[in-house]
């Protein structure tokens, strides 16, 4: 073994190291991108640090333990008492999950933004490299595509290690992977083989079959063959990729010094929508407040869960509720401020309150949150829900109607992506450190406006975090009257104020 690759049987001091060790030590020593183990930002490195430790050290420790006069060397001894110890103060170990989840991001992120697969193993995402994908990490994140049934990327990735190979017996190996998932699915995916005992009582259908088979067994797989299963992108990436008004539209759209309640504070409103009305506020909150509502929120961070109560892929992400006792003077400053800015009681209270406690939400790289509406349920008048309905829930969410708006602050920026967008308006918030977006769930007669489903674009750099204040119907009623008729909207003086 030569000296540039690091450890040397000679620098073990006499004791017997496996060779297995050496080689997964001189490893980690000559990748120089490994040394900022802690950088977690970019996707493929997130997802290749996970890879590695939950494979390679893993098989690592076992082959230290496996080997009882191995194990009781002081170095190893003292080795395997530090991971011992590592493992108990953190209380977890990335785990086959983990791993299939940074793979399952990185695969968001190339259908959302339509990243090129090339530059994906390349280690390069929005001009920022890391190290390229290995051999055995590309097969990782193949069979997640497969698993997920994400066929077009599933095929790419196969093509791609078919191309980049250059031992023979690989190559034919990779032909012959690739052209057996391309006739799986095909044929599967075939509604003339559903049912192909009818295909031979019907010459059209026998005819069809036949065609299908012959498309499907194919020696060669072109990739216009594998273009063929490519999905165009829908409203909701179209909006994560940039804008998509129309110019015209864009040049309606204004900036304001908005009056609130305080005649010597005006609010900083940039209107992202008018109809209904979407704004995005900013320099709303200090960096001090945002320090203090991160540091609340971390203490409680679990797995974001859906409207149903489930953890699964559409919301990427991590919770922390954090009630407005536990920072006092921050929830009373950011509170009145709210309610300055945009007119609605945003008082905690122990008894029906018509806020709810802060929702702090952290979205690392590859997090999202698709498609969805703030309200809780359905176009139900939550005030006629009966006592045993009511029963369950905590004092404070008795009788309090539904979410009427949602005020969210940006605690952070990021390097790229993670906008929020709403797909039925065509409308498109950036994520601005410091500024707070808001929109009214409701429409003025009080049913739920649907046009307001929204989503939270996947991070491609960088980490997100925001933190989300719902407000609720009860002690509104004289700050949003209702509508004169069921299609009223509301009234923004600005919104027919010319264009100066």
């Amino acid at each position: 073994m030569e000296a540039k690759y690091g450890l040397l049987k000679s620098d073990t001091k006499g004791e017997i190291v496996p060779d297995t060790v050496i080689r997964f030590y001189n490893e980690r020593k000559t990748d120089g991108h490994l040394d900022k183990c802690l950088d977690m930002a970019h996707p493929v490195r997130a997802f290749y640090i996970q890879h590695r430790v939950y494979n390679e050290w893993g098989a690592m420790i076992e082959d230290l333990k496996a080997n009882k006069t191995i194990a009781l060397q002081p170095t190893v001894a003292g080795f395997l008492h530090k991971y011992k110890s590592v493992m108990t103060s953190l209380g977890f170990w990335p785990a086959l999950g983990d791993v299939a989840g940074a793979a399952d991001n990185i695969l968001r992120l190339w259908n959302v933004y339509d990243l090129n697969v090339k530059d994906i193993i390349d280690g390069e995402i929005a001009s920022t490299m890391s190290r390229p994908l290995k051999k055995n990490e590309i097969e990782f994140i193949t069979g997640t595509a497969k698993n997920l049934e994400m066929v077009y990327y599933h095929l790419s990735l196969l093509s791609e290690l078919y191309n980049r190979t250059q031992d023979e017996a690989e190559k034919e190996n990779y032909r012959k992977r690739l052209n057996k998932e391309y006739y799986l699915i095909k044929t599967r995916t075939s509604s003339t083989l559903l049912a192909p005992t009818l295909a031979y009582t019907d010459f059209q259908r026998f005819q069809a079959h036949n065609l299908v088979i012959k498309e499907a067994t194919r020696s060669s797989i072109s990739q216009d063959d594998i273009n063929s299963f490519f999905a165009p992108p829908n409203t909701f990436m179209k909006l994560c990729r940039g804008p998509a008004k129309s110019k015209i539209v864009e040049s309606k759209l204004r900036c304001y010094l908005r009056k609130t309640a305080i005649p010597i504070y005006m609010a900083k409103e940039e209107v992202v929508n008018y109809t209904p009305r979407i704004s995005l506020f900013h320099d709303v909150i200090s960096n001090d407040d945002i320090r203090q509502l991160k540091k609340a929120g971390t203490k409680k961070l679990t797995h974001s869960r859906t409207g149903g109560g489930y953890v699964t892929r559409l919301r990427v992400s991590q919770t922390g509720w954090v009630y407005d006792q536990a920072i006092p003077q921050v929830s009373r400053r950011l509170a009145r401020r709210i309610a300055n800015i945009v007119n609605l009681d945003t008082t905690f209270r122990s008894k029906a309150s018509p806020v709810e406690p802060w929702q702090v939400l952290s979205y690392t790289t590859g997090g999202y949150y698709g498609e969805h509406i703030d309200p809780d349920i359905g176009d139900e008048f939550l005030w006629n829900m009966t006592e045993a309905v009511q029963g369950p829930r905590a004092l404070w969410r008795k009788h309090t109607g539904q979410r009427i708006a949602t005020w969210m602050f940006y605690l952070s920026d990021v390097e790229a992506g993670g906008a929020t967008v709403f797909p039925k308006l065509e409308a498109r918030v950036p994520v601005v450190k410091g500024a707070a977006a808001f929109w009214y769930n409701l429409t003025p007669s009080g049913k739920i406006d649907r046009r307001t489903q929204h989503a939270g674009c996947p991070v491609i750099l960088g980490s997100k975090w925001v933190c989300n204040k719902w407000i609720h119907e009860v002690s509104q009623e004289f700050k949003r009257p209702c509508g004169k008729t069921v299609a009223s909207e509301d009234f923004y003086e600005d919104e027919y104020m010319p264009p100066y």
